[in-house]
């Protein structure tokens, strides 16, 4: 024993003068450098697609690898160690045969998972079905090991891991239907990754992953709810994301019966109108939901971006309503309560009269009340049914318009001939000042969105006061030089740039009316 010891290793010794010995060592040390430096740059420095440059380099060079360090481990045995060289040439095709597997897996996840599929389906891939798609190929390359490479009968293995997966199913009988039942949740796909659900015992959460045994919900309180898959496909689910994200939510508004409906359908549809967070599309629906009971009960049905989104989108809404209801003096669920022999009433309704209208304009706050009185007695009031054009860009008559109720969009010309909306006005806005100040035509296109009362005011209505007078030309004219300055900024245009001084529309408007230079 001792003597064919010593001849292995004086073989090992003689071997290592072998030319072919040294190149293929060369080549392996070659072969790993590469890929030990392909993956220090792709961490250090990512480049654009490295993580599948990496795994061609493994495909050509990981098999080259091993090949040659079979080689090298052949050429430093004795010719007469069949058995050590047996031993070397099953280990090494079994060691091809489970690299394999992991290529292939490693492949599937590139190419499949992280791309085409989150392509074709919009949702990242569940990991359960990933890691059965993996312990498939591994299952495959362990039986490709047991018959190709061993020659082994395979029905001796089925029998014995048939009896042993009989004990298992057994013991783990929970954990198999976990298993199942995450699959049926991949397969039937009630929700997905990144949905909102919320289950029947109430609990509510973001899908973040489905595993083998459980599906994880990110709570409000981001925190993780774990829930058994046995329990979840059982469950009664409420998903929040489909089909589609758009989140339809209603809320109900009491309001005092003895103010009409019509004005107060005419409110919550501004108020909803002009929430930055209701969706223009699809539009919002205002209904009369109870008229039975006292207070009247009106419903509000408008559509989020998506159901997270709709917490802070119910807010703000409510805030409008209340902006919009306070506006016209009006309170939400103004009831008329009865206590013993006394009587509460309810404020009667008021529309606002014009001078009040005029008083919430910051063009006319310079002006005393009395030229806002003037002002008001030369006023007309004109009613625009949805989608009317109020005013056209480049027309050239000289009123101003102030919204007493409803919504306009400011619209301009786009390139093909089109128009943009640049801005929405509703209650106590006003456009056209430039137009009523200065004679200039009017700048932009105004479309009314919902039913719209204006009040029109004339040149010939302020033209008495400026020429009594004059000194006021200033101050509007500095309010004009704000307000256009608003406006470039709406319009996406630098300010900077277009706006003019202040003594520009100062002369403007004494030209205009003649009132002399300064």
């Amino acid at each position: 024993m001792i003597d064919t010891a010593l001849e292995s290793f004086k073989t090992s010794i003689s071997g290592l003068k072998d030319p072919w010995l040294w190149l293929f060592a060369a080549t392996t040390g070659l072969f790993i450098f590469i890929l030990a430096s392909a993956r220090f740059v792709a961490r250090i420095a990512p480049f654009k697609n490295h993580e599948k440059v990496i795994w061609v380099l493994d495909i050509v060079l990981v098999p080259s690898c091993i090949l040659c360090a079979a080689e090298i481990a052949t050429r430093l045995i004795s010719p007469g160690a069949e058995n050590l060289m047996s031993n070397i040439g099953l280990t090494v095709k079994s060691i091809l045969w489970i690299t394999a597997a992991w290529l292939l897996t490693r492949g599937i996840t590139l190419f499949f998972w992280a791309k085409t599929f989150k392509e074709k389906t919009g949702a990242e891939s569940p990991l359960l079905v990933r890691s059965l798609v993996a312990a498939a190929i591994y299952v495959f390359a362990f039986y490709g090991i047991w018959t190709s490479v061993f020659n082994r009968e395979v029905t001796g293995l089925l029998v014995s891991t048939g009896i042993i997966a009989a004990v298992l199913g057994l013991a783990l009988q929970s954990v198999l239907s976990d298993l199942f039942a995450g699959l049926a949740i991949t397969v039937e796909s009630p929700f997905s990754v990144g949905d909102w659900i919320e289950l029947d015992n109430g609990v509510i959460g973001k899908v973040v992953d489905v595993t083998w045994r459980s599906t994880r919900l990110l709570s409000w309180h981001n925190s993780i709810f774990v829930i058994p898959n046995s329990v979840a496909a059982s469950s009664i689910i409420h998903n929040y994301d489909e089909p589609e994200k758009p989140y339809a939510y209603w809320i109900t508004v009491s309001v005092d019966s003895t103010v009409p409906s019509g004005r107060i359908i005419h409110l919550l549809t501004e108020a909803a109108l002009t929430c930055k967070s209701v969706l223009t599309y699809p539009s919002p629906t205002i209904r009369i939901s109870d008229a039975t009971t006292r207070p009247f009960k009106y419903l509000v049905y408008v559509y989020f971006p998506d159901f997270p989104s709709h917490w802070a989108g119910r807010s703000e809404l409510f805030s409008r309503i209340e902006a919009c209801f306070s506006g016209s003096g009006i309170s939400p669920a103004a009831v008329t309560y009865e206590v013993d022999t006394r009587k509460v009433s309810a404020e009667p309704y008021r529309r606002p009269e014009t001078e009040e209208h005029l008083d919430a304009i910051e063009l006319f706050k310079p002006l005393t009340r009395e030229d806002r009185r003037v002002i008001a007695d030369s006023c007309t009031a004109a009613t625009y049914h949805a989608d009317d054009i109020i005013i056209r860009k480049g027309d050239t008559d000289t009123s101003l318009f102030i919204i007493a109720s409803g919504v306009v969009s400011v619209m301009d010309t786009d390139g093909p001939g089109g128009f943009v909306e640049i801005a929405r006005l509703s209650s106590k806005d006003c456009f056209g000042e430039m137009s009523l100040l200065t004679g200039e035509p009017r700048s932009a296109t105004i479309k009314a969105l919902t039913a719209v009362d204006v009040i029109n005011v004339p040149k010939e209505a302020i033209e008495p006061i400026l020429r009594a007078k004059p000194e006021l030309s200033e101050t509007l004219g500095r309010i004009m030089a704000d307000r256009q300055r608003s406006t470039e900024v709406l319009a996406g245009a630098d300010g900077r740039e277009k706006e003019k001084p202040v003594k520009s529309y100062v002369s403007m408007i004494r030209a205009f009316f003649g009132l002399g230079t300064l």
